[in-house]
């Protein structure tokens, strides 16, 4: 049975990681070394870890199911992530790395001299992103239970206790390292699908045609159902999403120098493509034309999709299901650090113990740090056990809070001296509430505001307020924006 292959495999799997976060937790002596591992990451490590807690499980299970159910165009905003990723790579990476923060309300303190804008990112930050893990989780639960033949509660029991255990222990060492690992394993996961699949369906051409015939339009530029206001805003939330995601930005912290975090971006990006293309595409149409019509949610889709294609019983439907799990904890642990770091960083430390005038040790700091990320992920597990929405948008929901929080204020004010503290604060706050506004009314089930993605309001009111407020307020200080502007500004002059 798969239930027995899969429980093998999901034990050896769990030692390994448990294994990695003993293992690493040796090094964690500050909270450099606990939320940047030190800044030692080449460009190849760098890379991988930036894909792998991208891609994650859910990423493969509802994406596939997005593709599926809507249609391959519609979903796979080819454009958005490569622009996301130039934006990081021409604007953000070099200025961020010399920064030497440890999260990005690190950065919003530093260039717009605002105590209140960095603990309010801090909230945002640690708000958005267990929303965020508990999709991941959600994800995670569903593929395990699948995977182990036990129920979705104890699967998620399980896979959270150890994911939370490693990232406590080793911080963001042990999440690099085990995101390699998992790299690794969700690569073999989703590969030895694809002789079978091209077995039973065709390759692209024969894919595309089959997957119009049982559901027409699927093809078309906005597929079978979307509008084209609707699919405008879509992209619109990948693009932020993908130059302000922040298990992903803020690894380049971690880069061992300025080059490292420019460099590992274009690698980075080339293995996200491919995994969208064959991972959500082509499979997403396989699972159209296979499995859809005997399945009762999209979510379910691509375990269906497996054992159809692999059989129930076999190894290697046991082997595609751990590398989605796998996949799933990529980014469960960098969401938790993330989550873990906007408490106890940029609300403890830097909002209230520092202004205060309280000092404490490192070791204190690195207490306090898995304190709150045990305690964010107790709470996010919770959520898990409970939200019904579909896994994707979940995903879309907490990326649109970061993405209107941040986007204007890393554009703007890495490009543009003149940007004030007043005018990236109301452009964060108003983009933030505008947004969560749209989310609450579109989850009440208000028609007319499904329309447009929530991210859509939210951005063009963050941004509208930071060009029109800029140029009526002040700048900040000179010793602020000599580090951002250096070629401009001197605090020796």
């Amino acid at each position: 049975m798969i239930a027995g292959i899969g429980l093998s495999i999901f034990i050896i799997y769990l030692i390994f990681m448990v294994g990695i976060g003993i293992y690493t937790s040796r090094f964690q002596k500050t909270t450099e070394d606990f939320w940047v591992a030190g800044r030692k990451f080449g460009p190849i490590t760098l890379a991988i870890a930036i894909m792998a807690s991208i891609m994650h499980g859910g990423s493969i299970l509802s994406g596939l199911a997005y593709a599926a159910k809507f249609g391959g165009p519609a979903i796979l905003p080819f454009t958005s992530f490569s622009l996301g990723f130039l934006i990081v790579l021409v604007i953000f990476a070099r200025k961020l790395r010399i920064l030497a923060g440890y999260t990005l309300p690190d950065y919003m303190r530093a260039r717009f001299d605002s105590l209140f804008l960095q603990g309010f990112s801090g909230i945002v930050v640690a708000v958005a992103s267990t929303i965020y893990l508990i999709g991941q989780m959600k994800a995670m639960g569903l593929v395990l239970s699948a995977m182990t033949g036990w129920d979705y509660t104890l699967s998620l029991l399980i896979g959270a206790a150890i994911f939370i255990f490693y990232t406590v222990l080793g911080g963001l060492l042990a999440v690099v390292w085990t995101n390699i690992a998992q790299f690794v394993f969700m690569w073999v996961g989703l590969v030895i699908l694809l002789p079978v699949a091209f077995n039973s369906v065709g390759g692209w051409y024969a894919v595309l045609d089959k997957v119009e015939q049982v559901a027409p339009g699927w093809t078309s530029f906005t597929g079978v159902s979307w509008t084209v206001t609707f699919l405008i805003s879509w992209y619109v939330v990948w693009l932020l999403a993908y130059s302000t995601r922040i298990e992903f930005v803020t690894k380049l912290y971690a880069a061992k120098d300025e080059f490292t975090a420019r460099f590992s971006l274009p690698i980075a990006l080339a293995m996200i493509l491919v995994f969208l293309l064959y991972g959500n595409l082509y499979l997403g149409a396989v699972a159209r034309i296979l499995v859809w019509e005997g399945i009762s949610a999209p979510d379910q889709a691509f375990t269906a999709l497996v054992n159809q294609l692999m059989g129930p019983n076999s190894i290697g439907a046991a082997l595609a299901l751990a590398g989605i799990a796998a996949g799933a904890m990529s980014t469960t642990d960098s969401l938790l650090l993330m989550a873990g770091a906007g408490v106890a960083h940029d609300l403890i430390r830097k909002c209230y113990m520092e202004p205060k005038g309280v000092r404490k040790s490192e070791t204190f700091y690195v207490a306090i740090s898995r304190a709150v990320i045990l305690l964010v992920g107790i709470v996010a597990l919770f959520g898990a056990l409970s939200t019904p929405q579909m896994i994707l948008t979940i995903v879309s929901y907490a990326v649109s809070l970061i993405g209107v929080t941040f986007f204007a204020p890393l554009v703007f004010g890495l490009t543009w001296d003149k940007v004030s503290k007043e005018a990236a604060i109301i452009s964060s706050v108003l983009g933030f509430a505008t947004t969560a506004l749209w989310i609450v009314l579109t989850i009440s089930g208000v028609t007319w505001v499904k329309i447009v993605h929530p991210v859509l309001p939210g951005l063009v009111v963050s941004v509208l307020s930071i060009i029109i407020l800029t140029p009526l307020t002040q700048k900040v200080s000179t010793e602020n924006l000599a580090l951002f502007f250096p070629e401009k500004y001197s605090i020796n002059k």
